[in-house]
């Protein structure tokens, strides 16, 4: 934790070992990765006006940006197969 310069930061990696049970190494891994920064800097009020389960499921979702549900792979696909699906479903949404 002395790694950790920022008060703010240190208070939160302590939360989520508490929270999570985070292990010695994973909490030196996530503070090489910059967890904070990444996933513990983001405020919302989710937690507040939603349910807890749907506060969840909206955090869990912000942290993938890649979200393709709405493409349908059935067999092998590619960067340029992604590409296309993702084209075709902005021009059908517009």
């Amino acid at each position: 934790m002395q790694k950790v310069k920022d008060i703010k930061a240190r208070y939160w990696y302590m939360i989520q070992c508490l929270k999570n049970g985070w292990s010695r190494d994973f909490l030196i891994e996530a503070i090489k990765q910059d967890y904070y920064h990444s996933h513990g800097a983001l405020t919302s009020n989710f937690a507040a006006t939603l349910p807890e389960i749907q506060a969840k499921q909206v955090k869990e979702t912000l942290k993938d940006p890649y979200i393709f549900d709405m493409l349908t792979f059935t067999e092998e696909y590619d960067e340029r197969g992604i590409e296309l699906g993702l084209i075709k479903h902005i021009e059908v949404s517009e």
